[in-house]
């Protein structure tokens, strides 16, 4: 009895990594939307919301407008918003949220929003990001490239790869 019931609870536990798991029939299907290894974190949905109504292709390091995953140890992943300038128009003060990943020794990903918003929409983004992380290995990123650029630090080459739009961490 107690190897069925081993074997049941077993069974359910596994159904949903493969329900929701990206396969090889789905990276077949999508293959150019994931840049590395996803971790077991994205599904197909993830894959296809991508590449709604466009045709697909693979990364090249120009700016295309194509969204594209990554997917990085929580570790390098550094989560922000900027403090912000008011908005004389709309009373407001306008922040961004930031996400940085240091992805090598000199490459660092940096993913910004498309627009700015309230500062307090940025605060509970951050707030958001932050407690999604906590605990967790990994996190996938999704946004466009738009745009690289180099810079010295402590007499070193530093290469930031700037990304657009933020997606499921």
């Amino acid at each position: 009895m107690e190897k069925y019931l081993f074997l049941i609870i077993t069974t359910f536990l596994l159904i949903p990594i493969q329900i929701f798991a990206i396969d090889r029939n789905s990276l077949k299907k999508h293959p150019y939307q994931l840049l590395n290894n996803d971790y077991g974190i994205l599904n197909e949905a993830n894959l296809k919301k991508y590449i709604d109504g466009i045709i697909p292709k693979p990364f090249n390091w120009d700016i295309t407008g194509f969204d594209y995953w990554q997917c990085f140890p929580t570790r390098n992943v550094t989560v922000w918003y900027d403090k912000g300038t008011y908005d004389p128009y709309d009373k407001v003060v306008r922040s961004d949220p930031h996400i940085s990943i240091k992805a090598t020794p000199i490459v660092i990903h940096k993913y910004e929003p498309r627009r700015n918003f309230s500062i307090d929409y940025a605060k509970e983004k951050v707030s958001a990001w932050k407690h999604l992380m906590k605990n967790e290995k990994y996190v996938c990123i999704g946004g466009a490239f738009a745009g690289s650029h180099k810079k010295i630090v402590d007499g070193m080459e530093e290469k930031s790869q700037n990304m657009v739009g933020y997606s499921r961490i």
